[in-house]
């Protein structure tokens, strides 16, 4: 999983050193998912450490989210960031 100064986050831009089910152990983190995450399959593609620092974040696949089949829950929409952040970070960006 991609760390920066010690800080461990997803591809995806979740703060994995802040997650209690990381921290706790009930979470492997995104390298155990890498071959099945679109978030994590895209930011090694493109040679990003994580979307946030991707020039075209937030992408539709941000928008929008992914169907993902898991062991552990069954079938969700995996979708990282709320509407209002990935809107509010888009007029951000163009600013």
């Amino acid at each position: 999983m991609p760390k920066i100064n010690g800080v461990v986050y997803g591809y995806c831009g979740i703060l994995c050193s802040l997650c209690k089910a990381y921290l706790s152990n009930q979470c492997p983190g995104c390298d155990i998912h890498v071959d099945r995450c679109f978030y994590a399959s895209c930011a090694i593609q493109k040679n990003v450490k994580s979307c946030l620092s991707c020039s075209i974040f937030p992408c539709r696949l941000h928008i929008e989210g992914f169907d993902w089949n898991t062991e552990e829950f069954g079938r969700i929409r995996w979708k990282v960031f709320s509407d209002i952040f990935t809107d509010v970070f888009k007029k951000l960006v163009k600013e």
